[in-house]
């Protein structure tokens, strides 16, 4: 038995944190082993995490509200009594090896191995958009420090070895994963029901945040282009608060192109299912998306899926036979390729059927489980 330390930036329910919780379920059913897992900031998995093992978060961001949380803060502040407590605490828990999820953690778990001495994974799936806000520079002087490099895609390995040097004895691409069959209960009548869609019309749809490489703006544009063609189509795109400054410029958007009726931004869910079984095409829209697990659902449900070229790892899933690669950002040929799909079902159905054998086969935690564990246990002593 041995003890292994997780490390990941936080606890929201998004890529990394899905699969990161689903790795450590997999290895606590698999192995021996017992998990710690070290969060910088909290989130809403944090409870699902604790049910694994021991859970600390580095920066807890409750803002301080009364006089003792106040002095309370000031006095960790100065002291990181907080900080110093959970580093002790790993050090007694006495891991192995340390595994870091996403590279917004890598200063950090830097720091981790020089103090406990053991060997470090990094397992990273994000592309330029994330070095607008961090530096290039630092994650290229601290890579040196990691012994083993996992890129969720080729896509994402391609991109960091434009920065810097990977040796290839210390790098293994190993795709992002989901579970084995989809969560929820929600039907796609249900949905209709909801939406007011009639039975027997076509979906087009997308699931996603509504920040800018997302694309939510270019769905709005395809799906202009697809309704001129064919008024009776309806689109759908589930994610993001309608609060937000961006939901509301973008429903401006779809109003003053006279398409509210067809085109539906609907909010979060937490239930996805019935959309992902009613849609006809999945759409990626994204500027930039290192592997999104969104389309591995929806090739999971049998939908084909329609991505952008140059726009992140998709195109290695979709390839020319689970949906369709359109050249960066070409909104007409997304959208007739959107037709193509609609207006033939049995085209529809074989690439759908692709995408979910494809998925069955090379995408889920039955098999990439077993490839991260096998990385992980280059670096562990033998039993």
């Amino acid at each position: 038995m041995a003890q292994l330390l997780f490390v990941l930036h936080e606890a929201s329910r998004t890529g990394a944190p899905f699969t990161q919780l689903h790795l450590m379920r997999w290895i606590k059913q698999h192995t021996t082993h017992d998990v710690m897992l070290l969060l910088m900031w909290g989130g809403d998995l944090v409870s699902e995490f604790e049910k694994l093992g021991e859970v600390y978060v580095l920066d807890e961001g409750k803002p301080a509200r009364t006089l003792k949380e106040r002095a309370l803060f000031k006095f960790d502040s100065m002291t990181q009594y907080r900080r110093k407590h959970i580093m002790r605490r790993i050090a007694s828990f006495s891991p192995q090896v340390i595994f870091a999820n996403t590279a917004i953690t890598l200063t950090l778990v830097v720091e981790l191995k020089k103090q406990l001495q053991i060997p470090l994974l990094l397992n990273v799936h994000e592309l330029d958009s994330t070095f607008y806000h961090y530096s290039q520079e630092e994650f290229r002087n601290n890579l040196p420090a990691v012994d083993y490099f996992i890129p969720g895609s080729y896509a994402v390995k391609h991109y960091y070895e434009g920065f810097c040097t990977i040796p290839s004895e210390k790098t293994a691409v190993i795709y992002d994963y989901i579970e084995d069959a989809l969560s929820g209960v929600t039907t796609p009548e249900q949905i209709r029901k909801e939406h007011g869609i009639p039975a027997g019309a076509k979906i087009v749809g997308a699931i996603a945040s509504l920040m800018w490489r997302k694309g939510a703006d270019l769905f709005i544009q395809v799906a202009r282009e697809v309704l001129r063609a064919d008024p009776e189509v309806y689109f759908i795109w589930v994610g993001g608060k309608k609060e937000s400054y961006q939901f509301k410029e973008l429903m401006r958007d779809v109003q003053l192109l006279g398409l509210a009726d067809r085109l539906l931004f609907v909010g979060g869910k937490s239930d996805l299912r019935g959309y992902y079984e009613g849609f006809d095409v999945f759409l990626l829209t994204s500027r930039e998306d290192p592997f999104p697990l969104v389309c591995l659902e929806a090739g999971l449900a049998g939908t084909p899926v329609i991505c952008f070229e140059h726009s992140g790892g998709m195109p290695e899933f979709v390839r020319d036979d689970a949906g369709f690669v359109v050249p960066y950002l070409d909104i007409q040929q997304m959208a007739a390729r959107t037709l193509q799909l609609l207006h033939d079902p049995t085209l529809r159905q074989q690439k759908g059927t692709t995408a979910q054998q494809r998925v069955q086969q090379s995408h889920t935690m039955a098999t990439i489980g077993p490839a991260l564990y096998a990385a992980m246990q280059k670096f562990l002593p033998a039993q």
